[in-house]
């Protein structure tokens, strides 16, 4: 019997106490070429006058190990564009687990878009996106219908070093010919802190409704920790349990990742 489970949402945090690590008098969240020199003569948005500003792309890959019964692999590939206020973002991955005769079995994933719009006003951060599901992957893993979805991501500044985090989402699921989906609606909340400034960890609580009729809703709790190697490389490591008797009990997800400017 295949296990059902709740699909992931991919929430971008930033902290914004007012930081200017370059020193050019603007904020590091308004600050589109963070890292000009003390003697540059810099505009409204930080970056050199007379220089052009293509914008700040990010690449990462990685892997979600799942354990339940079985035991899965999910491989990932995840990319984001960066102007101004806007990022363009995609996602997919691809399954990796055994058969019943302990024969590795590959299963394409689905294909996910999405495009969103960030805000900050005094100590709220606000990031509210439109997307969709692109129905890709392969029917055991996946429900062969395309989804849209909007969700809006909160943040608000506790502390220098703390924020409170605060996420709704509701996707309108596609029906097929046999089967007629519920569209779920999901939240949730939980503490995000910069330990230092190179480690960000945070706690949260993820609740969804299921897109089947009669069955519990997806519940579980995330510890999240990113850490930058150098200006360009980073990693995450997460560690998700779930509360529910249809979520995976267990995923661990490790990322590298990249950052052009």
């Amino acid at each position: 019997m295949i296990r059902l489970y709740s699909f992931v949402l991919l929430i971008a945090v930033q902290l914004h106490a007012f930081e200017d690590d370059d020193i050019d008098g603007v904020e590091n969240s308004q600050d589109l070429c963070p890292n000009t020199s003390f003697e540059d003569t810099v505009d409204e948005n930080g970056c050199p006058e007379n220089k052009d500003y293509w914008g700040k792309l990010t690449l990462s890959i990685g892997s979600d190990i799942n354990f339940d019964d079985t035991t899965t692999n999910d491989y990932n590939f995840y990319s984001n564009y960066n102007y101004n206020n806007w990022d363009f973002s995609l996602n997919s991955s691809q399954q990796s687990s055994l058969d019943t005769n302990n024969k590795e079995r590959q299963s394409s994933g689905d294909l996910y878009l999405s495009t969103s719009y960030s805000k900050s006003i005094d100590k709220l951060y606000t990031q509210m996106s439109l997307g969709s599901k692109i129905a890709t992957g392969d029917e055991e893993v996946s429900t062969g219908e395309n989804d849209y979805f909007a969700n809006i991501n909160l943040s608000y500044t506790l502390t220098t070093n703390m924020v409170a985090l605060s996420s709704l989402s509701y996707t309108s699921t596609g029906d097929s010919n046999e089967t007629t989906y519920n569209n779920p609606l999901s939240y949730s909340f939980g503490i995000g802190y910069m330990l230092n400034d190179k480690l960000y960890s945070s706690l949260s609580y993820q609740r969804s409704d299921s897109i089947y009729e009669d069955t519990e809703d997806y519940q579980s709790i995330s510890l999240f920790n990113s850490y930058n190697f150098t200006e360009k490389f980073f990693g995450t490591l997460s560690y998700t349990k779930g509360l529910d008797n249809l979520s995976y009990d267990q995923t661990i997800s490790i990322r590298l990742g990249v950052n052009f400017e």
